[in-house]
C-alpha cells in the first residue's frame, strides 16, 4: 500500500494535536460513515487511512525514527541544552513535546482503528469483507498498543470508539495491555495469508508480531517458559512455511522506495510528497549539505557506536551501509548538485569525512588539472588531500606515541603526525561533522526534508535473532547459533563480502550464556539506525542495558571528549551518560519513557508516571 494521492479521502486534514487527552480522538470519517462504509471500495479507503496514520510525524514519520535512534544509546547530539541533547543523554522527561506527539500519533491509530472496527461491524458489506477489513484493524491496533506497553508499559485501554464517555481512563496494568494485543492479533489470524503488499497485514505478518509479542512477554518475565513456548511456535511456523527469507545483500534494504522485498514483514511505504505523510528520516539523522535536501545534522553516532561495531566484526559489510563516513560535499541545503570538482580525478578533496577517516596534506604536493598544472585558489596551489583512518582498537595514548621512523617518506610522516593528533581531530573538533552518521536513513536525492525510501518496521532478520533468543532460553543454544548465522552469513557475503571473514559463523560449542550476550549485540548491530533498535537495547533489562552504555563511557575518544567540554565549553563534544555513573536509578528510568505530561495534565484519571520521572 503505497500511500498515493486517492488514500486521502480520509486524511486530507492533517490531525491537530492539543491540551486534549489521546482519548478524545473524532475519526475523520466520523460523520459521513454512512457513504464510507456502503461499498467495500470506500471501506477500503477508511481501512487505508487508519494505515496511512502510522507514516504522520508523530510515528513513523519522524519521531519514532529519531527519538527510539537517538535515546537507545550511542548516539550524538549538541550539548545546547535542547531536547535532542536530553535524548542523547537519555535525560528525557515528561515535558518533551516529541514523546507526547509520539504518544498522540499511536493513540490516533487506535481511535482510528477503534472507529473503524465498530462501524465495519455494523455495516451491510459481505461477510468476508468484514472479515478481512475488521481482522486488519485489529492488527493495527494490535502493533500500536504493542508499541505503547512497549515504549511506556502502563497505559490506558480503550477498544470502543471515542465518545464522551471513557476519555479519562487509568493506566491499565501491562499485563492487561498484552492480553489485549495478543487477542486482537489472534482474532487477526482470519485474514488472507497472501501477501498483496509488505504495508498490508497479512496473516504471516500477524504470526511474526505474535512470536515477538510472546516474546517480549517472555522478556519481561511474564509467563516466561509458556510465552517462549508460544513464541516458539509462531516463529516456527513462519519459518517453515511463511514467504519471507533474508536479502542477499544488506544494502538493499535501505535502498530508494524498496517495495516487494522477500525480507519486510511489515513496512511503511510514503508518497514522498511534503505535503502529505513522509519520510522524515533523512532530514532528521544525516549531515548539513550532504543531500540534494535539507538535512540539520540533528543526530549521529557517537564514535563509541563506530568501534563497538567494527570491534566486534572487523571489515563487517553492514558496517558501510549503517555508518555514513563520507559523501560529496556540497555548498550548503537544496543544492541540485555537489561542490565542483577540484582536480582533474575525484579526490578526498572533494568529500566531507567523518571517524574514523581524516585527510591530511603533504607539502609541495598539488591537486592536478586535467593538464598536469596545479589548481589554484586566490593565487596559491591547491594541496592535495590524503585519506588515512584511526586504526580499530587503538587508545588515544597509542595514537598519541605512534613513532615516525627517522627514514619516513614526507607523506608517511604526515600521515603519521595527523594520527597522532587524533584527540585534536575528532575528540576536540567544533564540528558535527566529525561524527558518524545514519546511513540507513541517507537519501542522497532528498527532495527538501522529504526522503524518497520506505521503512520497514519489522523485518525477517530481527525475527530470526528473535527466534535464536527464544531456543537458547528453551535450552536450545546449538540451533539458536544457528539461527544467529543465517543472519551472519547474509551479512558476511554482503555487498561484495569482505576479506576478514567477518562477521564469523559462531561456533557450535557456545553455551547459553555466551550465546544469549552474543545475540543481545548480534540484534544491535543488524538494527543500528532503524526504530527497533531502542527496544534491542531495552529488551534484556537493566543489566544488559548497563553493559551495553557502560562501552560508550568507557570509550577513549567519548572520555576525550567529555574531558575537553569541561576545558571549553565545546558543545560538539561527546558527553558521558550520567557523568559516568550508571547507577540503578538511571538505568531503571530508561527502560522505559514517561508518561508525556500533556497527557497527564488533559487525563485526571493518570496518576503517577514511570519510575524516575515521579
Amino acid at each position: 500500500m503505497k500511500i498515493n494521492g486517492y488514500k486521502y479521502l480520509i486524511l486530507s486534514v492533517a490531525a491537530t494535536f492539543s491540551l486534549t487527552s489521546c482519548l478524545d480522538e473524532d475519526p475523520l470519517y466520523s460523520q459521513n460513515n454512512e457513504i464510507v462504509f456502503s461499498n467495500p471500495t470506500n471501506a477500503e479507503l477508511a481501512l487505508n487511512g487508519c494505515y496511512s496514520y502510522l507514516a504522520s510525524g508523530n510515528v513513523y514519520g519522524q519521531n519514532m525514527q529519531e527519538i527510539l535512534v537517538s535515546v537507545g544509546g550511542h548516539s550524538w547530539a549538541q550539548r545546547t541544552g535542547n531536547d535532542q541533547d536530553m535524548f542523547v543523554s537519555m535525560n528525557q522527561r515528561p515535558t518533551m513535546g516529541q514523546i507526547g506527539t509520539m504518544w498522540d500519533g499511536l493513540y490516533k491509530v487506535i481511535s482510528e482503528s477503534n472507529a473503524f472496527i465498530e462501524n465495519m461491524e455494523g455495516s451491510g458489506l459481505d461477510e468476508a469483507v468484514k472479515t478481512q477489513y475488521i481482522g486488519e484493524a485489529k492488527f493495527l491496533r494490535a502493533i500500536s498498543y504493542f508499541n505503547l506497553v512497549d515504549l511506556f508499559g502502563d497505559v490506558p485501554l480503550k477498544t470502543i470508539s471515542s465518545t464522551s464517555e471513557g476519555i479519562a481512563l487509568p493506566r491499565s496494568p501491562r499485563e492487561e495491555i498484552f492480553a489485549q494485543v495478543v487477542q486482537d492479533l489472534t482474532d487477526a489470524l482470519v485474514i488472507s495469508e497472501d501477501v498483496e503488499s509488505e504495508a498490508r497485514a497479512n496473516r504471516w505478518t500477524v504470526k511474526a508480531y505474535l512470536g515477538k509479542v510472546y516474546h517480549k512477554m517472555a522478556c519481561l518475565g511474564i509467563n516466561t517458559q509458556e510465552n517462549l513456548t508460544n513464541a516458539k511456535t509462531y516463529f516456527d511456523d513462519v519459518y517453515s512455511n511463511g514467504p519471507y527469507d533474508l536479502e542477499p545483500n544488506f544494502s538493499t534494504l535501505f535502498g530508494e522506495w524498496v517495495t516487494g522485498s522477500k525480507e519486510a514483514i511489515f513496512q511503511i511505504n510514503f508518497l514522498g510528497d511534503p505535503s502529505a505523510f513522509y519520510n522524515r528520516g533523512s532530514n532528521r539523522l544525516c549531515p548539513n549539505a550532504s543531500t540534494t535536501g535539507i538535512n540539520w545534522t540533528t543526530f549521529a553516532f557517537s564514535f563509541s557506536a563506530y568501534d563497538l561495531h567494527a570491534d566486534a566484526y572487523p571489515g563487517d559489510p553492514r558496517i558501510r551501509t549503517t555508518f555514513l563516513t563520507s559523501w560529496r560535499s556540497r555548498n550548503g541545503n537544496n543544492q541540485a548538485n555537489p561542490k565542483p570538482q577540484v582536480g582533474a580525478e575525484l579526490s578526498p578533496n572533494d568529500s566531507t569525512y567523518t571517524y574514523p577517516y581524516v585527510t591530511y596534506t603533504v607539502e609541495g604536493v598539488f591537486i592536478l588539472d586535467a593538464d598536469g598544472n596545479p589548481v589554484m585558489n586566490n593565487g596559491q596551489p591547491v594541496l592535495k588531500q590524503f585519506l588515512t583512518s584511526v586504526p580499530q582498537g587503538m587508545s588515544l595514548e597509542e595514537l598519541a606515541n605512534l613513532e615516525i621512523p627517522a627514514d619516513a617518506t614526507p607523506q608517511e610522516k604526515a600521515r603519521l603526525e595527523t594520527l597522532k593528533a587524533s584527540e585534536k581531530n575528532f575528540s576536540q573538533k567544533g564540528n558535527a561533522l566529525v561524527y558518524p552518521s545514519y546511513g540507513k536513513a541517507y537519501d542522497q536525492n532528498q527532495a527538501a526534508q522529504a526522503a524518497h525510501k520506505n521503512l520497514m518496521v519489522y523485518r525477517y532478520a530481527e525475527m530470526l535473532l528473535l527466534m535464536a533468543d527464544v531456543y537458547n532460553e528453551l535450552g536450545d543454544s546449538q540451533r539458536a547459533i544457528s539461527l544467529a548465522n543465517e543472519v551472519l552469513d547474509r551479512a558476511r557475503n554482503s555487498d561484495g563480502g569482505t576479506s576478514t571473514g567477518e562477521p564469523a559463523a559462531w561456533n557450535a560449542s557456545l553455551d547459553q550464556t555466551t550465546v544469549r550476550e552474543k545475540l543481545y549485540y548480534e540484534r544491535i548491530f543488524e538494527l543500528w539506525g532503524e526504530p527497533n533498535f531502542w527496544n534491542a537495547t531495552r529488551l534484556k533489562g537493566a543489566d544488559f542495558l548497563k553493559g551495553f552504555l557502560q562501552k560508550h563511557n568507557d570509550n577513549d575518544f567519548v572520555i576525550a571528549g567529555n574531558r575537553y567540554y569541561a576545558e571549553s565549553n565545546n558543545a560538539f563534544t561527546e558527553r558521558l551518560y550520567n557523568n559516568g555513573d550508571l547507577s540503578e536509578e538511571f538505568l531503571r528510568r530508561n527502560l522505559l519513557f514517561p508518561i508525556p505530561q500533556s497527557e497527564i495534565d488533559a487525563n485526571p484519571s493518570i496518576k503517577d508516571n514511570n519510575p524516575g520521572y515521579e
